[in-house]
């Protein structure tokens, strides 16, 4: 019986841009959060007894500053080493721009695969072929699994790739390929990489995508891990997603339409947590967007102290969860209950606003005119991981420009009154 884990996407000792930017936040949680979650990895294919770890690249995020970070992850494989845990790896794109990890020959029960051309390592006693190909440079642009061997007959087949396939939200479109091209080269199993998001792209075979091991920002959500698979002597292959995360970020929608006090919504927030704390383990830490939806009219008082509704709802978080959950940040996407139909009829400064507003959503030509330039903007976030929204997306101009009319229409409301409480 063969037995084996699929992980990929480590990015070991990932730098996390931006997190200075968050008071009060968690900073040496989250970056240990990878080292943490490669332990787990480690520990589990050691407690649970498996032969072979298969690590689909990207086991670093770049050309790494510091060498304690290549060291780390040499130490980890010798602990596998230690017991008897061989371990196939692949370099991915962001491996491929490390420099330092030329020069750091890991433990020899490591097996790195040639990045000059596509490769089989046989593992006779578990009857095992595992194919693959390392990247040599970061954008590797070409199909590789074109020049993979063809399948080792009387052993269970794995390709080891590093792939956006035919592309993915959110990731470069490095070594493409179809799903035709994989299935045609006749192996037993996939193991990608790349795709942070786990993802089974096919069942016979499988074609998986495990996904990181760690989710690094609010844009990773939910669980990650790695993938454990199992094949019996019937050729039968039996797989299971493994939890490795120590941190886990998520996003909370809350519709507080009705809810007309701002204690009230503080209430319905805590008993969120509460259901949110009941739900993960003990030992995990949750880092938590929330996003107040709905019409309300708080929409005006929660606008105007943002800082102080933050606070509030941070310090209940932490109070509650024992310091389990940590709020990264709050939007209020509230709308005012207003008869926004009636408003847009009126001959008012309000109503002509509305129209224009809308106007400029719904027609790219009108937004065009305006001739917005984002230049000063994106030099500021640069570097920063703050993302920065597209405005030529249909779809995010008019979720940015309908948030704005609701910030406009609340400082322009009857009830706000400049350096007032209201």
């Amino acid at each position: 019986m063969l037995k084996f884990i699929h992980s990929a996407d480590i990015h070991l000792d990932s730098p996390l841009h931006g997190l200075s930017r968050y008071e009060g936040a968690p900073v040496r949680e989250i970056r240990e959060a990878t080292r943490k979650a490669l332990a787990n990895l480690v520990e589990y294919v050691v407690e649970h007894g498996i032969p072979l770890l298969i690590i689909a690249g990207d086991i670093y995020d770049g050309d790494c500053p510091d060498f304690q970070t290549l060291l780390h992850f040499s130490g980890q494989m010798a602990r596998l080493r230690q017991a008897g845990i061989r371990v196939a790896l692949i370099r991915g794109n962001h491996d491929a721009q490390n420099r330092m990890t030329k020069s750091l020959n890991l433990p020899d029960n490591v097996y790195t695969f040639s990045s000059s051309r596509p490769e089989t390592w046989e593992l006779p006693d578990l009857g095992a072929a595992i194919h693959g190909q390392s990247y040599d440079r970061e954008a590797v642009l070409d199909n590789l699994v074109l020049d993979y061997p063809d399948p080792v007959p009387g052993m269970f087949n794995i390709g080891l790739l590093h792939t956006s396939l035919t592309g993915r939200p959110g990731h470069s479109r490095y070594a493409p390929c179809e799903l035709k091209h994989l299935l045609a080269r006749g192996y037993d199993y996939w193991a990608l990489g790349h795709v942070h998001r786990h993802e089974i792209i096919h069942d016979n075979p499988l074609v998986i995508f495990s996904g990181c091991i760690q989710g690094r920002h609010i844009r990773e959500q939910g669980i990650k891990g790695c993938m454990r698979v199992d094949v019996d002597a019937s050729g039968q292959v039996n797989f299971e997603r493994v939890e490795l995360d120590v941190l886990r970020w998520q996003t909370l929608e809350l519709d507080i339409s009705g809810l007309d006090s701002q204690d009230i919504i503080l209430e319905a927030l805590e008993q969120e947590f509460k259901n949110l704390l009941a739900e993960q383990p003990q030992e995990k830490l949750l880092a938590l967007r929330i996003k107040l939806l709905g019409s309300t009219p708080t929409h005006s008082p929660l606008f105007h102290d943002y800082d102080g509704l933050q606070a509030e709802i941070r310090n209940m978080a932490m109070d509650i969860s024992w310091q389990r959950i940590w709020v990264e940040k709050i939007l209020n996407h509230t709308t005012l209950a207003l008869d926004w139909d009636e408003l847009k009829q009126g001959h008012t400064p309000q109503g002509e606003l509305i129209n224009y507003l809308e106007r400029l959503e719904f027609d790219s030509v009108a937004f065009e005119e305006l001739n917005p330039d984002f230049t000063d903007l994106r030099a500021k976030l640069a570097g920063t991981g703050a993302h920065m929204p597209d405005p030529a997306d249909a779809d995010t101009r008019r979720e940015l420009l309908h948030r704005s009319k609701n910030i406009l229409m609340a400082l322009m409301s009857r009830d706000y009154e400049p350096g007032g409480d209201s």
